[in-house]
């Protein structure tokens, strides 16, 4: 139940759903990468937090449609690792999916637009 103090508009400020797919292609595209080192990659892109078995179910759901292939590759230390790149069928996924975040970045770059054209806030003062 929402309480009268929060109200039923809430906005919060957090990473889009279901973009882990995506970044994790771009990344893979980039190089190819063990999961290890995905987290971190996948962290400095600004998400918000994401642990490493989100990464890795994330890995293994890419994997099952075919658009990420994994082999295993020998380590400096340690036991092999599995390795990720993205297939054919994973560019053409990357690059449809990045056309829709192109069209959101400007749809919402068309209300930022407005909202800096505002000439004043509704309580009267300027708009900072």
């Amino acid at each position: 139940m929402v309480s009268e103090a929060e109200g039923r508009c809430r906005f919060e400020i957090a990473p889009p759903r279901h973009f882990l797919y995506p970044a994790l292609l771009l990344l893979l595209a980039e190089e190819p990468r063990h999961g290890y080192r995905l987290t971190d990659s996948v962290l400095r892109l600004g998400l918000g937090p994401i642990d490493r078995p989100s990464i890795y179910r994330a890995l293994a759901d890419l994997e099952s449609d075919g658009l990420v292939h994994s082999w295993q590759a020998a380590s400096t230390a340690g036991s092999a690792r599995h390795v990720y790149g993205v297939t054919d069928a994973g560019f053409a996924k990357l690059s449809a999916w990045i056309a829709v975040v192109a069209e959101e970045q400007a749809a919402l770059s068309v209300v930022v637009k407005r909202y800096d054209n505002l000439p004043l806030a509704p309580n009267g003062t300027e708009q900072t």
